[in-house]
């Protein structure tokens, strides 16, 4: 009989619904359709109809944790095996090193559970109330961002922990304001293309910001993964970081940081929701000047001249970051890294109306540069079924 652990080290959730989800605690788990034999029972009316069910064995496969969680491994025990991110395994047992892993039954295109790899516990109390911690999403200078599973909806969070200690060998003395700023401006926003931000919790050393979780990971990641994107593809993604500009621009608020890191999507399809990350530089705008802040942030290679030069920004500086932005998935993530603005010459072979969105977002004088809404006018924007598609995966 299976050993009772008291920290949960994995988790199964179902890429189709009709498959039962389960947080696993024991030492091992037989998974099939057996009621009597099997932990995790892959039978009920709604999977009794699916075409797959009948190729599930009664006994389809085992997962088990030694090393109190350290280990996982995973051994097939059933007539037509299963796939683990896309390799057949068939009666044999594997060790599953990742921290996240599809798993196939019988059938390589029958995907049935995502296995992610929990490491623990956040050491807070409000959160390890809620959440158990699964793998690491990224770092930075001071913080570590995480996946977290809800115990109660094993809904997905992302969990950015930041250490104090490090902000301030970073920052300085003053940190503080920095992160109640990001924090805060966070908070106060609202819109469907910029990530949620759910609670917050002070410790001594860190700070808890508990986040929406965006599945398909950045667009930093998908342009090194696909090298360039298409401009049918680009067009639907930049209308939406346009809508979320347009939206904290009416609220005085300057991003600063806009780049393919900071844009994240929901899910791997290739038309999906891409919402604005990471308020860490913004500020808002008080005075009605548009030449307000003198002070340089963002990152460089997306940073408008104005702000590099400290001759005063405002709103207007994310609109520069957004067509550099824009670029740098357009000519492709290397060369526009080994060439920088000049890859504005890469995109020569480009239709007229994407090639005028470029040049006039990279126009050097602020006076001259279209703001969000103006931009929006231009032909490249004003494609009706594009913005259709978007409308039925979010209202912009």
């Amino acid at each position: 009989m299976a050993s009772l652990s008291c920290t949960p080290w994995g988790y199964l959730e179902p890429i189709n619904n009709i498959y039962p989800r389960a947080i696993l605690t024991k030492s091992s788990y037989i998974i099939g359709r057996h009621p009597n034999e099997c932990d995790i029972v892959l039978e009920s009316k709604e999977l009794r109809q699916h075409e797959y069910f009948i190729h599930l064995s009664s006994k389809h496969f085992i997962i088990e944790s030694i090393d109190n969680g350290r280990t996982i491994f995973f051994r097939d025990v059933s007539r037509n095996g299963c796939y683990i991110d896309g390799e057949l395994i068939h009666h044999t047992k594997v060790l599953l090193q990742n921290s996240e892993h599809i798993i196939s039954l019988a059938l390589k295109e029958n995907r049935v559970y995502r296995f992610i790899h929990l490491s623990g516990l956040f050491g807070v109390s409000n959160l390890d109330e809620r959440y158990l911690k699964a793998n690491l999403l990224g770092t930075g200078s001071f913080a570590n961002v995480y996946r977290a599973i809800s115990h109660v909806t094993h809904t997905r969070r992302a969990i950015k922990i930041i250490n104090k200690d490090q902000c301030e060998k970073q920052i300085g003395p003053g940190f503080s304001k920095y992160l109640y700023r990001e924090v805060s401006i966070h908070g106060t926003v609202d819109h469907p293309c910029i990530l949620r931000r759910f609670d917050v919790y002070h410790e001594k050393s860190d700070l808890f910001v508990e986040m929406e979780y965006a599945a398909g990971g950045s667009l930093l990641d998908r342009i090194h993964k696909t090298y360039i994107m298409d401009e049918d593809e680009c067009k639907f993604i930049f209308y939406q970081i346009g809508c979320a500009l347009a939206y904290l621009h009416r609220l005085k608020i300057v991003h600063r940081d806009i780049k393919p890191a900071n844009v994240l999507l929901m899910s791997n399809e290739r038309e999906t929701v891409a919402k604005l990350s990471d308020f860490g530089v913004a500020k808002y705008v008080y005075a009605s000047s548009r030449y307000l802040n003198t002070t340089i942030a963002g990152t460089q290679q997306f940073m408008a001249p104005e702000v590099q030069f400290q001759t005063g920004h405002s709103t207007n500086a994310d609109v520069w970051s957004f067509g550099m932005t824009l670029l740098n998935v357009y000519v492709g993530d290397t060369v526009f890294c080994l060439r920088g603005i000049r890859a504005l010459n890469s995109v020569a072979h480009a239709k007229k109306d994407i090639k005028e969105i470029i040049t006039k977002t990279l126009e050097k004088n602020t006076y001259a540069r279209p703001d969000m809404n103006q931009l929006f006018l231009y032909p490249w924007f004003c494609d009706s079924s594009c913005f259709e598609r978007i409308q039925k995966l979010v209202h912009v």
